[in-house]
């Protein structure tokens, strides 16, 4: 709030009239467009609200059309400023969304499993089963990982977890295939090298590349071969 005090009202009006121009100038206006903003729960839209109140910004959320959208208006400053917390929250969601993307691939292609009560095997959750076989193919020797709210220490050598108190369970790895017939690779299948996902640069003068190039020439000009492998 502004008290213009003056020997006259015209000098109150010009002062008026260069503060609002100042203020103008420092007027900014950001729009954030992200299909992921559609995904936004009550924690984000609650760190919405904490920054217009804290940063003094209007913070609009428009979500009658796709992609939505975010408007932010304010003084420059603090329109960058939550602009970036804004892209933060973005990318958060999206690693959260790959990373689950990722653990839902793993999960169909092996199990991890812990000894229960009864002496029966119960999977890890999606998570967990990721993380022991990204530590298995690290070639990791341990990894703490939770069991039933506790803390527990796996050694990946010989599959056994401990617990502080020194509890010992049994652990086990279960390929999703291992009960499945045996599958013939390709003949010009490599090594993976126990990589799950693999990039393979083509040699123009191999069979496989003149197949696909053969086949791009028909409808695409320009274009790159490269080949993708995954076990």
């Amino acid at each position: 709030t502004f008290q213009i005090c003056g020997e006259s009202k015209k000098n109150v009006d010009a002062t008026e009239s260069w503060i609002k121009s100042l203020i103008l100038k420092e007027q900014f206006e950001n729009i954030i467009s992200d299909e992921l903003i559609e995904n936004f729960d009550e924690r984000q839209i609650e760190t919405l609200a904490d920054l217009q109140r804290t940063k003094h910004v209007t913070i609009q959320l428009e979500n009658k059309h796709s992609p939505h959208h975010i408007k932010i208006s304010g003084v420059s400053r603090d329109v960058c400023f939550v602009s970036v917390e804004v892209q933060k929250m973005i990318q958060k969601i999206k690693d959260t969304e790959e990373e689950r993307s990722k653990a839902e691939l793993v999960y169909n292609l092996v199990e991890w499993r812990y000894q229960g009560s009864n002496h029966s095997f119960v999977p890890f959750d999606k998570l967990t089963n990721m993380q022991l076989e990204d530590a298995k193919i690290a070639k990791k020797t341990h990894l703490t990982v939770k069991i039933i709210k506790n803390n527990y220490n796996v050694d990946l050598n010989t599959l056994q977890a401990n617990d502080d108190q020194g509890k010992t369970i049994n652990i086990q790895r279960v390929p999703k295939n291992e009960d499945k017939k045996s599958i013939e690779l390709p003949a010009q299948w490599e090594d993976m090298q126990e990589e799950r996902v693999k990039l393979v640069n083509l040699k123009p003068s191999c069979r496989e590349y003149q197949e696909v190039q053969n086949k791009f020439k028909k409808t695409c000009p320009s274009f790159v071969i490269e080949k993708v492998k995954s076990y």
